[in-house]
């Protein structure tokens, strides 16, 4: 229903403002330009945590995007 669908957008806003989404694509554009400095594989280690935060953001926001577009689909059904 409306009101269902009207909750379900309040609720992934919220998740907007609590997990910060904004500010994750931006980190994740910072380590990814990290990664196209030539000095950045000279270290190993701190390549590596880079590598795994880039996949971290990666992975939570494709899902809040999976999350979005369904609402949004929902909103054009409806």
């Amino acid at each position: 229903t409306l009101d269902q669908l009207k909750d379900l957008k309040a609720r992934l806003a919220e998740l907007r403002g609590i997990f910060d989404v904004d500010r994750r694509r931006i980190e994740l554009e910072d380590k990814e330009q990290q990664t196209l400095n030539p000095e950045f594989w000279s270290d190993g280690h701190k390549a590596e945590l880079i590598m795994k935060e880039i996949k971290a953001h990666k992975r939570w926001l494709g899902d809040y995007n999976k999350a979005q577009s369904s609402v949004d689909d929902l909103d054009v059904i409806l």
